[in-house]
């Protein structure tokens, strides 16, 4: 069988077209998975340019962000400024302590008071981070200031609503219009898509933690996309060098087979069969030896040695 026949037998086989599916199966997964840490690289990198835009720029008009009370924040929008006028709601009702917030890997509340402007357009305020003791109770927080205030903010998107019963006085999230609900207040005019992050007040007064800055950092996930892309061209190779491998082990094993079937074709050529007579062997001279037949002994020469054995004594 030639070398091209045996390549076409192998490359046909059963075993091979199910190694073919399960290499296309697992390179599809792995191209898959690379897309998908892809995808959260551009993510994080669409936010982080978003950041980098918003978060130290000139603050604007609320209406130029919000054209509504019900508009959501675009994704465009977020982090950036917005300064108003007006005031808070001070009473013990109108504050609210948002639970399970984390900073510098301390949990504990975010602060939230409704802020109304001039224009009578309300919104929602954190002012900053809380510890909390042991009893899941903020500890020692700033009072929220009273009187007329200006505020410096940069807009969040607002929080889904959570459907559990927070303990008084707190929330679970920054839903504008069910943290107005917990909090008394009329939900119109309220913004209820978006929420403030305090960046400054005017006159300046006690806040607890400011908020930390976003993390803006790509991490691993581009590499990790190119590792997958990586992974999914190892198993066609995979599958290439095992082909080629079965393709040369049977090609050896065929050349040694015919390479065994000469060299017992030529050993009996050699030898002979049995049926065969023998030639007469060489000798040291290379002339064949003459074979040596046995004369029969006459009667005379029988005679003389019977008359030799009865005269010895």
């Amino acid at each position: 069988m030639t070398r091209s026949s045996l390549r076409r037998q192998i490359i046909l086989s059963r075993d091979t077209a199910l190694g073919l599916l399960l290499v296309l199966a697992l390179a599809a997964v792995c191209v898959g998975l690379g897309f998908w840490q892809y995808g959260r690289y551009e993510t994080k990198h669409d936010q982080a340019a978003v950041v980098h835009s918003n978060y130290e720029a000139e603050p604007v008009a609320l209406e130029d962000v919000l054209p509504t009370l019900t508009s959501p924040l675009a994704a465009t929008d977020e982090w950036k400024q917005v300064t108003l006028h007006g005031s808070y709601c001070a009473t013990k009702e109108c504050v609210l302590y948002v639970r399970n917030r984390v900073d510098e890997g301390e949990v504990g509340f975010w602060q939230l008071a409704p802020f109304t402007a001039d224009d009578g357009t309300t919104l929602l305020v954190v002012r900053g981070w809380v510890p909390s003791g042991d009893a899941s109770e903020p500890v020692d927080p700033a009072p929220v200031p009273d009187g007329e205030t200006t505020v410096t903010l940069r807009l969040r998107p607002a929080e889904p609503e959570l459907d559990r019963t927070p303990p008084p006085g707190q929330t679970h999230s920054v839903n504008p219009p069910q943290s107005a609900g917990l909090m008394g207040l009329e939900t119109d005019p309220l913004i209820t898509g978006a929420y403030g992050e305090l960046v400054q007040e005017e006159p300046a007064a006690d806040r607890p933690r400011a908020l930390p800055a976003p993390d803006t950092s790509l991490g691993p996930h581009l590499s990790y996309a190119f590792q997958w892309w990586i992974f999914a061209l190892f198993f066609p190779g995979a599958l290439v060098f095992r082909v080629r491998r079965q393709i040369q082990d049977l090609a050896d094993e065929q050349a040694d087979t015919a390479a065994q079937a000469a060299a017992d074709t030529a050993s009996t050529g050699a030898t002979g069969s049995a049926d065969t007579p023998r030639k007469p062997r060489a000798t040291a001279d290379h002339r064949p030896r003459r074979t040596v037949h046995a004369r029969r002994r006459g009667q005379d020469e029988e005679e003389e040695d019977a008359l030799i054995d009865d005269r010895t004594p």
